[in-house]
């Protein structure tokens, strides 16, 4: 009854503060140094273990629930709520390019047992498409998953140093991501064919 009763921007704020996983209430600032970033311009983060190295049982609930918003209802709300607004634009050809990733691949020969809540959010994502793009189609709008390849290293700082000093770094960068989720466009633009309903990978339709 409280929440119905105080809807308001400063409650909303305040809402944002709440503990809900055990790391919010023991901020270490060890763990993430103040002004120090990695080559893309992210937050350093030294824990140990990250979201990327936890197996099912190890997953919160509230970092379970901010996964699937983020990566599957998200796009579900932005895909179905713009509709009438592409709907009103006067030319045949527009595009939604649902940003994906192997993580959500069923046909991937190789999956680890880590990070189950990300990989089951990009399948839902990609289920998204298969589903809805032929009915998109129909108002011009030529819907695709695209995997933006391997642009960073999802690892604990510690795991990712030390394939640093190996000589290793992810072979893609952000500039490489982006132009693979640009492609659908910007080919079918320069083609005159717009594809749809896909899972596009390396600029190439892949299996789902």
């Amino acid at each position: 009854r409280a929440l119905a009763r105080v809807p308001d921007h400063a409650f909303a704020a305040e809402l944002s503060q709440l503990v809900l996983h055990p790391e919010d209430a023991h901020h270490d600032r060890a763990l993430f140094p103040e002004h120090a970033y990695d080559a893309d311009r992210q937050q350093i983060d030294l824990r140990k273990v990250n979201s990327w190295r936890l197996r099912l049982a190890e997953v919160s609930t509230p970092e379970l629930l901010e996964v699937q918003l983020v990566n599957a209802i998200a796009p579900f709300v932005l895909n179905a709520r713009l509709k009438p607004l592409m709907e009103r634009v006067p030319t045949r050809d527009k595009h939604i390019v649902n940003v994906s990733a192997v993580e959500g691949q069923f046909a991937r020969g190789t999956k680890t047992d880590k990070h189950p809540h990300t990989n089951m959010a990009k399948a839902a994502l990609n289920m998204l498409t298969r589903t809805s793009a032929s009915d998109y189609l129909r108002s011009g709008i030529h819907m695709n998953s695209v995997d933006t390849g391997w642009v960073t290293d999802e690892d604990p700082a510690e795991h990712a140093l030390r394939k640093e000093r190996d000589g290793f770094q992810p072979p893609l960068d952000v500039v490489d991501g982006a132009a693979r989720v640009c492609d659908p466009i910007v080919s079918g633009f320069n083609s005159g064919r717009h594809v749809y309903g896909l899972f596009l990978k390396d600029y190439a339709p892949a299996a789902w």
